[in-house]
């Protein structure tokens, strides 16, 4: 073997063994980032008052009932004048929550687009439901109002109805 044979081939074998990666200078960076996490108190709603539509006499022909959030009462079709009963403790009122939360943290309101009540051998749909302005202290404590719209059918079925629906209160 002659001295440039074994020289070329001590240097294809120095080539073969892996060597680490060397980089250029400036090649690289490094740089720490940082990380945060916050827990706030979470959001709760509670039913402090019922949605009720009051006392009526059955229709001769179909109509609605509407309890504002306010809970004012109107009337049309076959209930036009037909809640005017006495009321009692039955009377008509706007469904009261009260959203608890974050201090300072914005949240909304998501309404049903309609329940049902019912009774043995009769039902109603109340729809239209409306929630009226938060009124409460910037302390995270928030009461709501809600309004609906009863339909009340034509020889409607006599009894006391009643049913739930969902309001949720979410954090923006």
């Amino acid at each position: 073997m002659t001295f440039r044979f074994r020289s070329l081939l001590i240097a294809l074998a120095a080539l073969a063994v892996p060597l680490p990666a060397l980089a250029a200078p400036g090649g690289t960076a490094t740089m720490t980032g940082t990380a945060s996490a916050t827990i706030i108190t979470p959001i709760s709603i509670v039913a402090t008052a019922p949605l009720r539509f009051g006392v009526m006499a059955r229709p001769t022909a179909a109509g609605t009932v509407t309890v504002s959030t306010a809970g004012t009462v109107s009337t049309s079709g076959g209930m036009v004048g037909n809640t005017a009963i006495a009321q009692g403790s039955s009377g008509p009122q706007a469904g009261k929550f009260r959203v608890s939360g974050e201090p300072g943290r914005q949240f909304f309101v998501t309404l049903p687009a309609a329940a049902t009540v019912t009774r043995s051998g009769g039902s109603m749909t109340i729809t239209l439901f409306t929630v009226g302005a938060l009124t409460g202290s910037p302390v995270g404590t928030l009461d709501i109002a809600v309004g609906g719209t009863l339909a009340v059918g034509a020889a409607q079925p006599i009894g006391t109805y009643n049913g739930t629906y969902q309001i949720t209160a979410s954090y923006n």
